[in-house]
């Protein structure tokens, strides 16, 4: 009966780096192939998103949910409603990263694996020559909250524009509806955030608790 060395685990585990290895090369021969001529090995990862059908689904998604996006939130609180449309943005992606791995014929364990293979590449050679620094950054914009929010925020400031454009050197005001949250009452400032940008209005007398004012605020063009 052969017997196993104790050298024989590390011997395995560098067998199976070196097939890790050779998979990902192939990967990349595979994939700079398919890119566009002067494209990195990522270009036909990224190329799936910026396809136009995609970016209109995604344009007519954030025209849509856009009114909802005009509330004005004080302390800092956001609607359930934004979390939920956050999520449903987030699955439209994700949808989408499902359909270009299968026209590439890959999985997404596939791909973590090759981008930390590319990773290794870069820290090794301080060289990010396939971009991974910013395909990273454009598969994973979804992910963000903050980022959803923004591209929420300028589309209700777009549709705005559209139903009533500015008129040169005069100041763009929006006329917002608040709400006095408790705890607060006539005479005191209170914090508001709209449309991405922070506004500190001061409560008018005879405004108590659970009673809304109308205060006129300067939006960006």
């Amino acid at each position: 009966r052969n017997s196993i060395s104790a050298a024989s685990p590390p011997l395995i585990i560098l067998y199976k780096a070196d097939t890790m290895v050779d998979a990902n090369e192939g990967l990349w021969e595979r994939l700079s192939a398919a890119a566009a001529p002067g494209g990195s090995s990522l270009e036909p990862l990224l190329r799936g998103f910026f396809e136009s059908g995609f970016q209109a689904h995604v344009q007519q998604f954030v025209a849509e949910r856009a009114p909802s996006f005009t509330e004005v939130c004080a302390d800092g609180s956001h609607p359930l409603i934004w979390t939920q449309f956050h999520q449903e943005y987030r699955d439209m992606f994700e949808q989408q990263l499902d359909l270009i791995l299968a026209t590439l014929e890959m999985t997404k364990a596939e791909l973590q694996e090759f981008c930390e293979w590319l990773q290794a590449h870069v820290e090794i050679f301080e060289e990010d020559s396939e971009g991974l620094h910013s395909f990273l950054e454009a598969v994973t914009a979804s992910e963000e909250y903050e980022s959803f929010l923004k591209a929420m925020f300028e589309e209700v400031r777009r549709q705005q524009l559209v139903a009533e454009p500015p008129q040169e050197g005069v100041a763009q005001t929006q006329e917002l509806e608040v709400c006095v949250p408790e705890g607060l009452g006539p005479g005191q400032v209170l914090a508001v955030d709209y449309l991405g940008a922070r506004y500190e209005l001061v409560i008018p007398d005879g405004c108590e608790p659970g009673m809304s004012f109308r205060a006129a605020v300067t939006v960006a063009a």
